[in-house]
């Protein structure tokens, strides 16, 4: 078992050895000299892996061997692959590199270009790190030539085994992610929607390392979970769970502290936005367009991520949002000198709705609508729902949504956004 913790400016070793071999002291505290957590993750990963190598050939080695190797390694290889034997304790060993550079060393600049390009949000670095992290917790460093499909396959089934929440239960704590994954203890994994969004991220990962002729092939191509279709993830509200869940004392009641909780759900149905596209508004994104108040839908500020391109997009506000207050609140923001719609609300791993979704769950589960296909995204497919019913144009529909509309009316010559039509729509959202 390995973990690393931080102690002053460094991080350090914390790898537990088997207690057959060591009964007295069984715990190897080595610091990596490392100030910064993704590095220090991928040396601790090799630093382990070295011990376990030279202690499968060497099992009467004592510990202040194994300190005096591992400063060794650490020192001379930033990223160390698995070292040759060792002829004395104490004799200085140089890494022997096979089949070119590791994927940490692969990790590392991949992760600096990103990052020096300027294409990569908050949100889009720390995703790509998690992956990175998980990949080698998982399987280790190893040269990106070994890195062959057999180990994308096992990568994909440990992906598969990962538990939720792994950072946060006390359950896991002083464990590494390789140990419980293989522990076969009973624990709620992460979902198969998660584990195909790492994959995605770690197959780019291998896209670039084959671009730049350090791999011939991608292994990861096309590897993912199978799942069932978004629409069979997620269920719509029906009209009982609206009443309920839109009842106005009980929103009130619950955003007493935190008027968020008051306007999310009600813009989730009146707008059909996503979550995170409402927590991330500013006050600029509310606009007067063609005589109507309108909230843009856009990624023109530092903390403002879409999906994709057909996200962005410009929706007329429902008159029952007017009527409840919502531009009187945008106007008290202004007033404040606030930026957002919603400024109390701090980004968790780069995302500003990591609260509101927990609370969501909380207040639905705790208004009687407890069926975990039923989620805030569930005011997104009822919407849609509630146009096709109501006989909306499907590609009026998508605009409205932010889906790609491959119509070449709209595509084409439809630079105007047909902002009275829109609202015309929506009205039959009540």
């Amino acid at each position: 078992m390995a973990y690393i913790i931080r102690r002053g400016a460094f991080y350090y070793l914390n790898l537990r050895l088997p207690k057959h071999l060591f009964p007295s002291c069984h715990t190897l505290r080595l610091s990596l000299n490392i100030s910064t957590r993704q590095p220090a993750t991928f040396l601790a990963s090799s630093l382990a892996q070295r011990v376990h190598h030279y202690l499968t050939e060497h099992p009467t080695a004592d510990l202040e061997t194994l300190r005096l190797l591992c400063s060794q390694w650490r020192d001379t290889s930033p990223e160390p692959s698995v070292p040759e034997r060792p002829s004395g304790p104490t004799e200085r060993q140089k890494p022997r590199r096979k089949g070119g550079p590791t994927l940490a060393e692969l990790a590392k600049k991949y992760i600096k270009e990103g990052k020096a390009g300027g294409t990569w949000r908050e949100v889009s670095t720390h995703e790509v790190e998690r992956s990175l992290r998980d990949l080698f917790e998982l399987m280790g460093d190893m040269s990106a030539s070994a890195f062959d499909v057999q180990q994308a396959r096992l990568l994909k089934d440990r992906l598969s085994r990962c538990p939720q929440y792994f950072a946060l239960l006390p359950q896991f704590k002083g464990k590494t992610l390789a140990e419980v994954v293989e522990s076969g203890d009973k624990y709620k994994t992460i979902t198969a929607v998660t584990v195909n969004n790492r994959l995605r991220k770690l197959s780019a990962f291998m896209n670039w390392c084959k671009s730049n002729g350090y791999i011939t092939d991608n292994p990861l191509m096309g590897l993912k979970m199978m799942t069932g279709s978004a629409k069979d993830a997620r269920l719509s509200f029906d009209q009982r769970d609206l009443s309920i869940l839109l009842d106005l004392n009980a929103l009130k009641e619950e955003s007493r502290k935190h008027p968020w909780r008051f306007w999310l759900p009600l813009l989730g149905r009146f707008t059909g936005a996503r979550l995170e596209e409402l927590c991330q508004l500013h006050v600029t994104d509310f606009v007067t367009l063609q005589g109507f108040e309108c909230i843009r839908i856009d990624d023109g500020h530092q903390t403002q991520n879409l999906k994709n391109s057909s996200s962005r997009r410009t929706l007329p506000i429902h008159p029952t949002l007017i009527q409840l207050g919502l531009l009187d609140h945008l106007n008290n923001q202004r007033i404040q000198g606030s930026d957002r719609l919603f400024p109390e609300l701090e980004p968790v791993r780069g995302k500003l709705g990591h609260a509101p979704s927990k609370w969501f769950s909380r207040y639905r589960i705790k208004m009687g609508v407890a069926d975990p296909k039923k989620t805030f995204h569930s005011f997104r497919h009822t919407m849609i729902d509630d146009l096709r019913d109501a006989g909306v144009q499907d590609s009026l529909i998508k605009r409205i949504a932010g889906h790609e509309d491959s119509s070449i009316t709209f595509r084409v010559y439809g630079s105007r956004i047909p902002i009275k039509a829109m609202l015309k729509a929506l009205i039959y959202i009540q």
